[in-house]
């Protein structure tokens, strides 16, 4: 479906007014992809989000019955919030960390996504790869589209609160 990838400039890597290579620390994945996982259970990364993802990615649960998957150094920075979080958050510690996983990404861009965080998502063919931010997600397309109905019966009274945004 939609193919936008990282920040503006990232193809050529631009530089911003500070002197940082865009798409390198702090890449911003945002767009929706529809891929099939095939029988070894690997999905395709965008082509788009491979350069600042890296042959490496770490993936966990996400909220909402997702895969989240993190570049490495993005990953480092979360763990290292995660783990300072006070012991009465040890349960929301423990559902992230427990499920995390180094993936590789191969020469042709896939990743395998362990069969254990596929059956939590509840992804057997058909997945979405949607970019959040600092993040990716792997979803199951009914879960997406489930999820997609919901949020847009709520998006004008959330759009009302966030007029600032000029959406």
């Amino acid at each position: 479906m939609g193919n936008m990838g990282l920040r503006e400039g990232v193809r050529g890597y631009g530089w911003n007014r500070r002197g940082t290579k865009w798409g390198t620390v702090g890449s911003l994945f945002r767009g929706e992809h529809h891929y099939s996982l095939d029988d070894k259970g690997r999905i395709v990364l965008p082509q788009t989000f491979r350069a600042a993802l890296g042959s490496r990615v770490v993936v966990t649960r996400g909220l909402d019955e997702c895969v989240a998957v993190y570049a490495p150094q993005e990953w480092a920075r979360n763990e290292k919030k995660l783990r300072g979080l006070s012991v009465s958050r040890r349960d929301f510690v423990r559902f992230v960390l427990a499920s995390a996983e180094d993936v590789e990404v191969d020469r042709q861009g896939r990743m395998t996504i362990p069969s254990h965080l596929r059956d939590y998502a509840k992804i057997e063919r058909e997945a979405v790869v949607v970019g959040v931010g600092s993040r990716l997600e792997v979803w199951s397309l009914q879960t997406w589209q489930r999820y997609l109905a919901r949020v847009q019966t709520e998006a004008t009274s959330i759009a009302a609160e966030l007029k600032d945004l000029s959406l």
